[in-house]
């Protein structure tokens, strides 16, 4: 835009020079004003579309309302008003000077003065030409005495070289037109004789004139030399006096400028008031379009400085305003730009402390969840994530209350949230039962207000206790289960004994029908002694948990050894086992019990379908061993979902319900967990991890 402006100014000035010397040189004026004056009047065009677009653009701007445009609107108007009036004044009163002035370089005093000049020039110069002619008229009466004396005519005109008086004298034949003698020292140019002159030669015996030759004015003229044959004339030729002739000279150019400005009076008018026009607009064009510049030159720092203000609005603290002036506009840059440093300096100590904070929660082992004072979740650790088993990221910055109209994971979650709430006031926690993809967790939670200069609001801390639930009730169920064992135990041997030998006594001494019924009857009482004797030691296996004996084994040799013993069940075995050696850490023996287990429990549940058929599955996760066991048929009820792994828990007809309590007991033990689940394909489920330690180039 600058560049644009400076070539339109120096086009504006060449355009004006050029108009004011075509109005100064009325000789050329035809030739090249108007055509001047028409590339000046686009000049004008351009300068004024140029401020027009501005002027939109500004007028847009108002209209969307944006920032810096009623500043830059009412800069424009004062600079407009500023370059406007005054150019129009000026106009006005140089137009008037312009029209009184010519009427007065054309007044009659002018007139009449330049006539009386012209009039006196032309005495003076007829002064000097009747002298000339006097100093001829001696010559003339020397040559006719020579003449008719018949002697020579040249010493004649040679006499006058030393008088220095003419400049050139010759005679001429009139009858012939033949030179006869000439003195011309100057090698002027030769006069023509023609009929005309020789006509008044004879008529009147003289003719002379004011002749110009190269600048110089001469007084010349031609006398008749009668003869007795022929007459002669003598043409003579006398330089005018160099004052006289200047001051004639610049008299008649003054004369002849000031007719051929009479003649163009109204039209020099015209071109003068066109050129004052065509100036002022330009001026005021060019002033006005100088001036919208200005006034958006002088409103960019402030507009510069509000995209950096709503930058920072938005927390853009990096950005930094250039500063091109060193006025209060570039030290109020200076200050902004400071401003940001400070802010992005504070805003570092703040994401610091933040990030420390971060840090201490994510490695609490507990869950922390914060709630403004509208119950809108705001903050989390990742242990909360871990602990709840779901993505928190989607609700965050929603009320907790809304949550329980949402899918059901999120209700759960709300729930749980509304329970801990409940403890805020009080001082004892709250223990919750969180059911989470078929596993049901037990966390402990509690709700503690945040002060009120702080910003208000609850923060709920809860941890998964389910470990230290279980175990609790293991061991409560473990202390249980032995004391049974010991008192149950203890008679039953005397029991057995009594049957055996209240048999052997009497088994003669009865006839034969009352001997069978003896037999039956402690037959029974061995047989159920027996069986309470399994139960009670599976009490004392509950109780106490043997010495474990760790070696490095292949879990699927392991598996296919245990499938060894179900090769004669009507099941069908669909077996996909890795092919990366399973090594595990592990007692070949509980393990082997925990294989067995679930495999039996699979065949009874599968035996409920037309086809039944078990799935054993084997793949590594990480650095972890996952095996499946899945079965059609029957699957698991929701109250075995939810309690499966608690003792006396069976939905098995004659089961104890201290089958899978004892396999996840030795699956703990190796450091494994274990799940069961309901799969969407009908099939029920149960999910082992253990460690892993395995070479993963050796194949099987």
């Amino acid at each position: 835009m600058r560049r644009l402006i400076l070539v339109m100014t120096v086009l504006c000035v060449v355009t004006l020079y050029v108009l004011a010397v075509a109005t100064g040189n009325t000789s050329v004026l035809s030739q090249y004003f108007w055509f001047a004056f028409g590339f000046a009047s686009l000049l004008v065009l351009t300068l004024v579309l140029m401020a027009g677009s501005y002027w939109w653009k500004l007028l847009q701007s108002r209209h969307r309302h944006e920032f810096g445009s009623k500043i830059a609107m009412r800069l424009a108007t004062m600079f407009t008003l500023v370059a406007v009036l005054p150019g129009l004044f000026l106009f006005g009163v140089s137009a008037q000077f312009i029209s009184h002035s010519i009427h007065s370089w054309f007044g009659n005093d002018t007139e009449e003065a330049l006539n009386r000049s012209i009039s006196l020039s032309k005495s003076a110069l007829d002064y000097e030409l009747d002298n000339s002619v006097r100093r001829a008229a001696n010559i003339q009466i020397a040559l006719i005495a020579a003449n008719s004396l018949e002697e020579p005519l040249l010493p004649v005109l040679e006499s006058n070289d030393k008088n220095k008086q003419f400049s050139q004298l010759n005679i001429r034949n009139l009858s012939n037109n033949q030179l006869v003698a000439e003195y011309n020292p100057q090698h002027l140019p030769t006069p023509e004789l023609n009929d005309n002159l020789i006509q008044n030669l004879h008529t009147t015996g003289s003719v002379h004139e004011i002749e110009n030759i190269n600048n110089i004015l001469y007084a010349q003229g031609w006398l008749i030399l009668p003869g007795r044959t022929h007459d002669n004339a003598l043409f003579f030729r006398q330089p005018i006096p160099a004052k006289v002739a200047q001051d004639a000279t610049l008299i008649e150019a003054a004369r002849a400028k000031y007719g051929e400005l009479s003649f163009t009076k109204k039209s020099l008018q015209t071109f003068f008031l066109a050129t004052l026009l065509m100036a002022t607009l330009l001026a005021i064009v060019l002033a006005l379009l100088v001036a919208l510049l200005f006034a958006r030159q002088f409103v960019a720092p402030i507009l510069s400085l509000a995209d950096g203000a709503r930058a920072v609005a938005k927390g853009d603290l990096d950005i930094q305003q250039t500063i091109y002036r060193n006025d209060e506009l570039g030290q109020l840059t200076s200050l902004f730009n400071h401003m940001t440093v400070q802010l992005r300096h504070s805003r570092e100590q703040q994401e610091a402390a933040r990030h420390y904070l971060e840090h201490i929660l994510n490695s609490l082992t507990t869950g922390v969840v914060t709630l403004n004072q509208e119950k809108c979740l705001i903050t989390f650790n990742q242990m909360a994530e871990n602990i709840l088993g779901q993505n928190l990221n989607p609700i965050l910055g929603q009320n907790i209350n809304q949550l329980s109209e949402q899918d059901p994971q999120v209700a759960m979650l709300a729930d749980v949230f509304q329970q801990i709430l409940v403890t805020e006031n009080q001082n004892k926690p709250a223990q919750i039962t969180y059911n989470h993809k078929d596993e049901t967790l037990i966390l402990l939670g509690k709700a503690t207000p945040l002060p009120e200069d702080s910003g208000g609001g609850i923060v709920l801390v809860f941890d998964d206790v389910t470990a230290l639930v279980s175990a609790q009730k293991e061991a409560a169920w473990g202390e249980v289960a032995q004391r049974l064992a010991h008192e149950i135990r203890n008679p039953l041997t005397p029991i057995q004994l009594s049957a055996e030998r209240l048999a052997w006594k009497l088994h003669d001494k009865l006839n034969e029908a009352d001997a069978q019924i003896l037999n039956r009857a402690t037959n029974t009482i061995i047989r159920q002694v027996a069986a309470m004797k399994d139960m009670v030691e599976t009490f004392r296996n509950y109780s106490r948990a043997p010495a474990l004996k760790f070696t490095n084994l292949d879990l699927n040799e392991l598996i296919r050894e245990v499938l060894v013993l179900y090769e004669s069940s009507n099941c069908t075995f669909a077996v996909n086992l890795s092919k990366i050696v399973m090594n595990v850490n592990a007692d070949s023996g509980a393990l082997r019990q925990v294989i067995h287990n679930l495999l039996k429990n699979a065949v009874e549940a599968a035996t409920a379908d037309f086809s039944p058929e078990v799935s054993i599955l084997t793949e590594l996760n990480n650095e972890h061993i996952l095996f499946y066991v899945s079965n059609n048929g029957k699957t698991f009820s929701q109250e075995m979902l939810l309690h499966a792994f608690d003792p006396y828990v069976t939905d098995k007809p004659g089961g104890t319900g201290l089958g899978l309590p004892v396999v996840k007991k030795i699956i703990e033990e190796h450091g494994g967990r274990i799940q069961i689940s309901n799969q969407k394909n009908g099939l029920a489920c149960v999910k082992i991890t253990l460690p892993l330690q395995v070479n993963r180039n050796a194949k099987q």
